[in-house]
C-alpha cells in the first residue's frame, strides 16, 4: 500500500497478440495494472510531437519511428510489443499506479529527458531518479533542439538568484574520491553507502562466475547499462555511451567516474538484481567552487596532476556551495587537516580565483583572493612571468 514500506520494482510481460489481456505486476500480492495515457511519468510532455524522431528506446525499439499527435498514445501502442518492467512507488487518488517504466535496464523518462523529448515535472524531486533527471535535462538543454530548440543559454551568475539571500552553508559529509577528469572536475562515492557498493559488488562477481556472459553474445546500445571487465580482469557496472564498431565501445563505469573504449566481447548483460534500481550510480560529478580552471593545456595538465597526487583514491569532506550547469559546486577539504583543495591550489598558484558577487560567498572569496595575491608576488606557476591577465584576460578567458 502506498505510505508503507516500498516494493520491489515488479515485472510485467504486455502481449498485443492476447485481445482482452491485462498485464499484472507480479508482487507479494498480484495485482492488475492498466496502462494509461498520460503516461504516470513525472514529465512533462511538449504539444506538438509531429515530425520528431525517437532514437532511443534499445532492445526492438532501437529502430527509429516517427512520433505524432499524442506521444503516451503512441508509446503505448508500441510498449505493448515488449516486455518491460515497472517500478511503482505510490498511488493516486483513482487508485492508479504511479512509477517507472524500464525497458532492457533503461529508464525510459530518463532517456526521453536525455533526448530533450520531455522536461521534468517538480514531482520528481521525491523520487530517486530526480537527480539522473535533472543531469539529463541539463545535457538536453546544451544541445537546444525539440524541446529546448529556443532555450536561451543562461549565465553562470544567474543560474543561482535563489542563493543571492542566503547564508553560506557549511554541511561537509565524507566522500571517497574515484575519478579526476582532464577539466578538474570530479566523481566522488558516498562513503555512508560504501558498504552497500562493496556487498553488490561482491554478490555480482559471484553470480557473474556462476553464469559467465557467452562471449559475442552482447550487441552494445547507446544509453544501456551494462557489466564491463576493467584492465584489472573484474567486471564493473556501466553505461554504454558510444558504439563506433564491436571492438570499440565506449563506456561509463557508472560507479566509479572513468571511462574506457573496450571491444564488445569484454561487455556484457547487467544481471537485472544488480541494477541501478536496486543500488542508484554510486559515482557524482562535481567541480571545484571559487576557482577558474586554466585554459592552458599545459598549465591545465599541472593543475590536474596536482589534484590527482594529492586526493584521488582518498577520503576527504565535500560541501556543495551552488548549483550550476552540467554539475554541483563544491568545496573539498582532506580528511585529516580539513585543508581546502581548491584554496590549496590557488596557494600553488596553479589556479586563479572565480569571484562571485553572493554575499554569502564574500569571507571565503576574500581568502581566495589573499591566496591568489600571495602566489602572484611569490611568481607560482601560472604568475611566474606576472600577472599576464591585463593582455590576455579576453584573448584566453580569463576573469580578474
Amino acid at each position: 500500500q502506498p505510505g508503507t514500506a516500498r516494493q520491489p520494482a515488479g515485472r510485467i510481460e504486455v502481449n498485443s497478440q492476447q485481445p482482452g489481456h491485462n498485464p499484472f505486476i507480479q508482487q507479494p500480492e498480484p495485482r492488475l495494472l492498466t496502462l494509461r495515457s498520460p503516461a504516470p511519468f513525472p514529465l512533462r510532455a511538449p504539444r506538438d510531437w509531429r515530425e520528431w524522431v525517437l532514437k532511443l528506446l534499445p532492445h526492438e525499439l532501437h529502430q527509429l519511428f516517427f512520433v505524432s499527435g499524442s506521444p503516451w498514445e503512441e508509446l503505448r501502442s508500441i510498449l505493448t510489443l515488449l516486455p518491460v518492467e515497472v517500478e511503482v512507488e505510490g498511488m493516486d487518488k483513482a487508485g492508479n499506479f504511479i512509477g517507472w517504466l524500464h525497458i532492457d535496464g533503461a529508464n525510459l523518462s530518463v532517456l526521453l529527458v536525455e533526448h530533450a523529448l520531455s522536461k521534468v515535472h517538480f514531482t520528481a524531486e521525491r523520487s530517486s531518479y530526480y537527480k539522473s533527471l535533472l543531469s539529463a535535462e541539463e545535457a538536453a538543454k546544451q544541445k537546444k533542439e525539440k524541446v529546448w530548440a529556443h532555450y536561451e543559454l543562461q549565465p553562470v551568475e544567474e543560474v543561482t538568484p535563489a542563493l543571492e539571500e542566503k547564508e553560506r552553508s557549511a554541511s561537509y559529509k565524507p566522500v571517497f574520491v574515484t575519478e579526476i577528469t582532464d577539466g578538474l572536475h570530479f566523481y566522488v562515492q558516498d562513503v555512508e553507502t560504501g558498504t552497500q557498493l562493496e556487498k553488490l559488488m561482491e554478490n555480482m562477481r559471484n553470480d557473474i562466475a556462476s553464469h559467465p556472459p557467452v562471449e559475442g553474445s552482447y550487441a552494445p546500445r547507446r544509453g544501456e547499462f551494462c557489466i564491463a571487465k576493467f584492465v584489472d580482469g573484474e567486471w564493473y557496472r556501466a553505461r554504454v555511451e558510444k558504439v563506433e564498431s564491436p571492438a570499440k565501445v565506449h563506456v561509463f563505469y557508472i560507479d566509479y567516474g572513468n571511462r574506457e573504449i573496450l571491444p564488445s566481447s569484454r561487455l556484457g548483460t547487467l544481471p537485472p538484481a544488480f541494477s541501478t534500481r536496486v543500488l542508484p550510480a554510486q559515482a557524482t560529478e562535481y567541480a571545484f567552487a571559487f576557482i577558474q580552471v586554466p585554459q592552458d593545456e599545459d598549465a591545465r595538465t599541472d593543475a590536474v596532476d596536482s589534484v590527482v597526487r594529492d586526493i584521488q583514491n582518498t577520503q576527504c569532506l565535500l560541501n556543495v556551495e551552488h548549483l550550476s550547469a552540467g554539475c554541483p559546486h563544491v568545496t573539498l577539504q582532506f580528511a585529516d587537516s580539513k585543508g581546502d583543495v581548491g584554496l590549496g591550489l590557488v596557494k600553488e598558484g596553479l589556479v586563479m580565483v572565480e569571484v562571485r558577487k553572493e554575499k554569502q560567498f564574500q569571507k571565503v572569496i576574500t581568502e581566495y583572493l589573499n591566496a591568489q595575491e600571495s602566489a602572484k608576488s611569490a611568481r607560482l606557476n601560472l604568475w611566474r612571468y606576472g600577472d599576464f591577465r591585463a593582455d590576455d584576460a579576453d584573448e584566453f578567458g580569463y576573469s580578474r
